[in-house]
């Protein structure tokens, strides 16, 4: 079994440690009802997922939300809902009847959300829907329909660093046509290409989508962030899927905003719902907008399934001013020292933490591994196994910050295994293991410590690299 702790941060109002607003409540759902289901080998070993349901005189629970790995929307909690109403708040003149499309081909695509904008719309038992489909067909997206509009920041073939680039950039230029209360984004797939190897470009990818999502965030602009598809294109893409969407998750939990899991969906599907090409996911052959038991065996009908629920999900608290639904799921407890290790109990994982504020400044050098100047403070974690397990390692910064990743089987630096400035793929037998996350130190004595993103995510039985 794998165990985990967490330090907790407070996402309440400083004044009153409760809600900032007290809306009525509204349940709702975590999980799409789709036609079948399917126990995917890259599925997590996590706690049951939330439950629904919450009051709005409840105190904001202390701490962001952990969003798991076994639902298809992440949890609006009271503290996930408190961090929108941020949001909200920097742009009060936004449109609410309005979201903008941020990605490649899967949203510039007719198949993508366009056939919403016309009735009749085959819902099968998701007729509740039909409440947020006619509060965004309202919507005045430059002369159009959100759902149809020919998105200016939604093109095939690009990318997050694509969307972010030019004076004004695509997003720029689209966020002025429309003044859009939120954004369905999705990139990814293409951003894959853009290195050497796939391991080489997600720290671009990493730099660029956290780019966006900021840039989103603070123009008032909620990011609905998705994951992507299967690659049955190419084996060793699909090999590398896994940690690209651990990735979006882990920028969507740090920012506190809405996550979308395509990816979790489709895995249901025959042929994961996508087409002969392997990339791009196949429609119904009577449209992508039908939401029946027949439709949802489809891989865009699902995307579209799951993208209007998530607007019905902001809509309903944004909007509708519904209580936050979702129970909160708590970061375990832990200092993160080598004493009181927080302590990871499920792969995949996903976490943010941040070395300035650590509460762990021990160790200077692991010589086992290496004799870079590791003299800045260290976050730590632990990792119990009772099966041996090959996984990817990642650990993502930026600007200045350095962080390094050390394996080690105890909290001694001379039991260091490995180390890498990004990336370990190895094999772990079962037993103990330890993860120092430590703040690499230039030759001027300058600590790069800072922010950075820590993904373990299990690697496929056939992919050697984690051999």
């Amino acid at each position: 079994m794998l165990t985990i702790l967490f330090t907790l941060l407070a996402c309440s109002d400083p004044s009153t440690g409760a809600l900032r607003r007290a809306p009525a409540a509204g349940p709702d759902t975590l999980t799409a009802t789709l036609p079948s289901t399917s126990t995917s080998s890259s599925e997590p070993t996590t706690p049951s997922p939330p439950t629904t349901g919450s009051s709005s005189t409840a105190p904001v629970p202390e701490g962001p939300t952990l969003y798991p790995f076994s639902t298809h929307h992440s949890p609006i909690t009271d503290a996930v809902a408190n961090r929108l109403y941020d949001i909200l708040d920097r742009g009060p003149t936004l449109d609410d009847a309005v979201f903008a499309k941020v990605g490649a081909s899967s949203l510039a695509s007719d198949r993508s959300l366009s056939c919403f904008a016309e009735d009749p719309v085959e819902l099968g038992t998701h007729g509740g829907l039909q409440v947020t489909l006619d509060h965004y067909r309202t919507g005045n997206a430059d002369g159009t329909t959100p759902f149809d509009r020919d998105s200016l920041a939604a093109v095939a073939g690009r990318t997050a660093a694509w969307v972010m680039d030019g004076d004004p950039s695509p997003l720029a230029q689209e966020l002025d046509a429309l003044a859009p209360r939120l954004a369905l984004v999705h990139y990814g797939t293409n951003d894959m290409g853009m290195g050497a190897t796939y391991a080489s470009a997600l720290p671009g990818f990493y730099e660029a989508y956290s780019e966006l999502a900021d840039t989103l965030t603070e123009a008032g602009v909620i990011p609905l962030l998705a994951t992507i598809s299967h690659r049955g294109d190419r084996e060793s893409a699909d090999h590398w899927v896994p940690m690209y969407n651990a990735v979006i998750r882990g920028i969507a939990q740090r920012e506190q905003v809405p996550l979308i899991d395509w990816w979790l969906a489709l895995d249901a599907l025959p042929h994961k719902g996508l087409s002969a090409d392997g990339i791009h996911v196949e429609p119904h052959p009577d449209g992508a907008c039908r939401l029946d038991a027949e439709g949802l065996e489809h891989g865009y009908n699902v995307r579209n399934l799951l993208a209007l629920e998530a607007l019905e999900r902001a809509r309903q608290l944004v909007v509708a001013g519904e209580a936050a639904p979702d129970a909160h799921v708590a970061r375990p407890a832990g200092s993160g020292t080598a004493d009181d290790p927080y302590v990871i109990d499920a792969l995949p994982f996903v976490i943010d933490g941040d070395t300035s504020t650590a509460s762990s400044d021990a160790v200077d050098a692991y010589p086992a591994c290496d004799d870079a100047d590791e003299s800045g403070p260290e976050v730590w974690y632990r990792l119990e196994l009772s099966v041996p397990t090959p996984v990817r390692i990642q650990v993502l910064d930026r600007g200045d910050v350095d962080i390094d990743v050390h394996l080690l089987t105890s909290t001694a630096p001379e039991d260091c295994v490995a180390r890498d400035h990004r990336l370990i793929e190895t094999t772990l037998e079962t037993g103990s293991w330890f993860l120092s996350l430590d703040s690499w130190t230039d030759d001027a004595g300058t600590s790069r410590e800072g922010p950075f993103l820590l993904a373990l995510v299990p690697c496929s039985p056939d992919d050697a690299s984690c051999d």
